[in-house]
């Protein structure tokens, strides 16, 4: 992801998008505190990511990633929370989700765009969902998610080199 960021902002000559590096790594206080805060253990696999990067800010476009901080408190994921509060019942329905059992992660700071992570007593434990204002992609694990991420900064690197 830090290559493909440094290459998007070589070519990015408008200066469309903020450019980043991760967060520092959670403490292992964060990530028990906010466990406690979940009332459940992190899913391993974004729990792994925490361990080495603590959020993203831009991390694609104008989307931040969230970190131990965003995930305890903060101006992110209160946008985020807002954000999931707005989703209509019928949208989360028709997902298969209830909004207690999702865990936003990542939201942009200029749009509808908000992904959560199915906590473990969710119907979709592990998973995350891409929502604005309606389901827009479903990711199997934060694996898929943050691969997926990259892949679509990549294109944006190709789009922003004309091809």
């Amino acid at each position: 992801m830090v290559k493909v960021l440094q290459e998007m902002s070589q070519v990015d000559t408008e200066h469309l998008w903020e450019y980043h590096l991760p967060g520092l790594a959670a403490t292992s206080e964060q990530l028990a505190a906010i466990e406690i805060k979940l009332g459940e253990p992190l899913d391993p696999i974004y729990r792994s990511f925490l361990e080495v990067a603590g959020g993203w800010r831009s991390v694609y476009q104008m989307v931040d990633l969230f970190g131990p901080e965003d995930l305890l408190r903060g101006e992110a994921s209160d946008r985020a929370r807002r954000q999931l509060a707005y989703l209509d019942d019928e949208v989360l329905q028709s997902s298969g989700v209830r909004r207690d059992d999702l865990l936003p992660i990542a939201c942009s700071s200029d749009s509808k765009t908000l992904f959560v992570l199915g906590l473990g007593r969710s119907s979709i434990p592990g998973r995350i969902v891409w929502f604005h204002g309606v389901e827009v992609d479903r990711f199997t694990s934060f694996l898929e998610f943050f691969t997926s991420l990259i892949e679509y900064n990549r294109l944006e690197v190709g789009d922003l080199r004309g091809h």
